[in-house]
């Protein structure tokens, strides 16, 4: 009888065991595709291709949820640092939903629950003891893809990625498929420290120690062509800092040496030779003064800072509240602060600050305990080389290295930089596995009901909103290339709308739509014209700071003769934006349209106040031709 019972439990355990290993090798395959795809897909800064990522997170974290159940034994691992990652996403779902602008917030909720749950999932499935390596060297390879595409870039002054054409302030430098070059020397600076660590460090063959130093000298190279300030000199800082870590380990104080020494003075060596790189330097600099617009962002994020201190003024509120303390002198979108630290206190207070502050606290200790375990497991690690060793040390002085370049630049707003990070996180953080037995945690029955609820809630929530984001973006994307007929895009345009009627973009683009299919002055473009003002209208209530809608149903209101209306609109424009050079000319030619002249003139000089441009330039002069001769017309 107990022989029958052991044979016929012998199948189902097997049948645990092997559904257990197809799920946790879905999950590694899964996450290779999704740490290529991530960078490739011009850093999946857009919905569609971020998307992909949202979906296949939901898809690992269904795996997941299955290897909780056949997993024998199963156990969670939960270092300290996860309880930091936990609140996080805990305060997030509570901070994203008070806002003023309910699209924006959830949008960031969306990609913190991406991110969070990419966290676990790293941290509790790719626990195998070549797990690391193999995720290290996938990005290793990825990082050099993008490296030759930016020296190709380079040297033949492409404008384009995967054809299509890269912003024109960009073309002297090189992004790879990053449309931000500065982006793509956060995700390099990564890894060229990773790379060189493994060749000091690692066990691994000498044919693949070879590759990897060919590596980390193209992604060096790759660095070097963004002609990113930030990312040149947090790369430099981040090789002194491996080379010192080298130093220490004793036995490996030669190779450290050696290394710092070869690669600094390749670095500055052929720095020296780009002529593009000595002159962004310079620019740095002028009139013996910090010169960089970043600063003006920064002022204006510490304005807003300051109306919340605690919770932040809304998570990806930092550019739809930026017009209202916008500087004279920064008269273009922002989007982010260029400055992660202070984006983050801005949008999420010192009470998100603090727990992001506390997961890299948490998370660097545990780095260093875990050092010192691999120490005490190698008996000798001065005299012995370590895989273990040559990730925690190369995953550490990366990430290092990204957070010394986010005190410029906005990485961690990239999805590609982000995702990137949070893998080396995860795996940083399951080194704890090798400290201490302590953090391995039996939930128990109950326990695995209640990780498999949240496993649930999570892809369910996932999926859901990655479908409801995805038929958006599709009638927006479709509208974008519709070329056919105005008919068929307003079509495009309000499924999209039906489809999250809580986007003021896609309210604006579709009142912007018909505003322009009235400047035609065809029979009909009044009631164009008024179609255009409500679908501004219903924009302004979605997002009380934007002075786009009611600038735009001002003019339109001068357009169709109805002036005296519209300078109500204008008036609240300019409290919502009051440093806009646009909207300054905007509101100098409502004037004209209410014969008012002086005032017309007072406005096109604060234009030009503020930003010349030939458009308010050519508006003024023709307005003063006027004033001093009634006779010549001015524009309306």
């Amino acid at each position: 009888m107990v022989q029958q019972e052991v044979q016929e439990a012998l199948p189902a355990g097997a049948m645990r065991h092997r559904i257990d290993t197809w799920c946790e090798g879905a999950i590694l395959a899964i996450a290779l595709f999704v740490l290529a795809w991530a960078p490739l897909a011009v850093a999946s800064v857009r919905p569609l291709e971020f998307l992909v990522i949202q979906g296949f997170t939901a898809v690992a974290v269904a795996l997941w949820g299955i290897r909780i159940w056949v997993q024998r034994p199963f156990r969670l691992l939960w270092p300290p640092a996860s309880w930091a990652v936990l609140a996080f996403a805990l305060y997030a779902l509570v901070r994203c939903r008070l806002v003023p602008v309910e699209y924006v917030g959830r949008q960031q909720l969306t990609h913190v629950l991406v991110y969070a749950a990419w966290f676990v999932i790293v941290l509790n499935n790719l626990t195998r003891r070549e797990s690391a390596n193999i995720v290290s060297i996938a990005l290793i390879s990825v990082g050099v893809i993008l490296s030759f595409f930016a020296l190709y870039q380079f040297a033949t002054h492409s404008t384009k990625i995967w054809g299509e054409t890269r912003p024109e302030q960009y073309w002297q430098r090189a992004g790879g498929t990053f449309f931000n070059p500065n982006n793509l020397a956060g995700y390099l600076e990564m890894l060229v420290p990773l790379a060189l660590s493994y060749v000091v460090l690692g066990r691994l063959s000498a044919t693949i120690k070879v590759l990897l130093a060919y590596s980390a000298l193209v992604m060096l190279g790759g660095i070097l062509v963004t002609v990113s300030r930030g990312g040149i000199i947090a790369a430099g800082v981040a090789l002194i800092l491996l080379c010192l870590i080298l130093v220490i380990q004793g036995h490996f104080w030669l190779p450290g040496i050696v290394t710092g020494c070869f690669v600094l003075t390749l670095v500055f060596g052929v720095s020296n030779q780009f002529e593009t790189l000595q002159k962004r330097f310079a620019l740095a600099v002028k009139d013996d003064k910090l010169n960089d617009s970043r600063m003006l962002y920064w002022k204006g994020a510490e304005q807003l800072f300051q109306r919340d201190m605690l919770w932040g003024i809304g998570p990806g509120h930092f550019d739809v509240e930026f017009p209202s303390v916008r500087p004279q002198s920064a008269q273009l979108r922002p989007q982010y602060v260029h400055n992660d630290y202070l984006n983050t206190l801005c949008d999420w207070g010192l009470a998100g600050a603090a727990i992001i502050t506390a997961a890299f606290a948490l998370l660097y200790a545990g780095a260093f305990r875990a050092m010192r375990a691999v120490r005490k497991d190698q008996n000798d690690l001065h005299a012995k080389s370590s895989d273990r060793a040559a990730f925690v040390v190369g995953a550490s002085v990366g990430l290092a290295g990204l957070l010394l370049h986010c005190i410029v630049e906005f990485n961690m707003q990239i999805p590609a930089d982000a995702l990137t990070a949070i893998t080396l996180m995860g795996l940083l953080t399951a080194q704890w596995r090798f400290v201490t037995e302590r953090f391995w945690m039996n939930p128990g029955f109950k326990g695995k009901i209640v990780l498999t609820a949240l496993a649930v809630v999570t892809a369910v929530y996932l999926t859901a909103a990655g479908i409801h984001r995805g038929i958006e973006s599709y009638w927006l994307w479709r509208a974008t290339i519709e070329k056919a007929s105005w008919e068929r895009l307003l079509v495009d345009m309000k499924k999209a709308h039906e489809a999250d009627p809580t986007n003021p973009d896609t309210d604006i683009h579709l009142g912007e739509a018909y505003w322009e299919l009235s400047l035609g002055g065809d029979r009909g473009f009044e009631g164009q014209a008024k179609e255009a003002i409500q679908w501004f209208g219903k924009a302004m209530e979605l997002n009380p700071y934007d002075s786009a809608p009611p600038v735009c149903i001002g003019l339109c209101l001068d357009w169709i003769g109805q002036a005296e209306k519209a300078t109500p609109y204008f008036e609240l424009a300019t409290k919502r934006d009051p440093n806009s050079a646009y909207i300054a000319t905007e509101y100098g030619r409502h004037c004209i349209a209410l014969h008012d002249y002086k005032a017309a003139q007072r406005w096109f000089e604060h234009s030009i106040e503020l930003e010349w441009s030939q458009f308010a330039y050519e508006e003024l002069a023709m307005l003063k031709r006027h004033l001093a001769d009634p006779l010549i017309v001015p524009s309306k």
